[in-house]
């Protein structure tokens, strides 16, 4: 079995906008090209998205994109205790609500209402604190994110995307061999000079 013309270990690059073409998978304009490891025997235009499908690529081991999942799922848990810590805290606040409820049956309304205005202030207060909170967190995820994407630049292919790679790298080859063989000299028999029966008559005289 011949070797293959190049390894099944692919290079992201990308092009500029003016000069994207159509991806592989969905035919819609990408500056994304998927490039073979010698970066000139197979290239290919994809989608960013699409490098996401394992069913497309796997990608290979990258010490920098690794750090950055690595810091996007600290940051999810994060996020997660961050959740939970509020609503634990919502539901003793509202037990601690409840307690101070009773202990006011007996004050004045004008003090009532001025403590509760006071607590929807500070309720106001706490609920803006944990949304900035949260969001920073998940601007930080989101950050984490695309660097994790974008350090990730080397891929190997799918092996039946690998196989159409290498199956159309081989068509290539062979119709530019075609068309060079076509273009050689004497590649085809010269069409005759002569009239057709000439050699016949020239044969006949010599014998006379």
């Amino acid at each position: 079995m011949s070797a293959s013309p190049f390894k099944n270990i692919y290079h992201l690059r990308r092009v500029a906008e003016t000069s994207q073409k159509p991806c592989v998978i969905c035919y819609k304009p990408t500056t994304v090209v998927l490039v073979s490891e010698d970066g000139k025997t197979d290239f290919f235009y994809t989608c960013q998205a699409h490098l996401q499908d394992r069913g497309f690529v796997t990608p290979v081991s990258n010490a920098a994109a690794e750090a950055a999942k690595k810091r996007k799922d600290e940051l999810e848990k994060e996020i997660e205790k961050v959740k939970k810590e509020w609503e634990d805290h919502l539901k003793d606040k509202k037990k601690a609500r409840e307690k101070r409820e009773k202990q006011r049956k007996e004050e004045k309304a004008t003090e009532k209402n001025k403590d509760e205005g006071d607590e929807r202030s500070a309720d106001r207060r706490e609920k803006q604190e944990h949304k900035e909170q949260l969001t920073k967190l998940e601007d930080k995820k989101e950050d984490a994110t695309k660097t994790a994407d974008a350090e990730q630049r080397i891929f190997n292919l799918n092996k039946d995307i690998y196989a159409m790679r290498l199956n159309n790298y081989r068509n290539v080859q062979r119709s530019k061999r075609t068309t060079e063989l076509l273009r050689k000299p004497g590649a085809f028999p010269s069409v005759p000079t002569r009239e057709p029966g000439s050699i016949k008559n020239d044969n006949a005289e010599a014998e006379e």
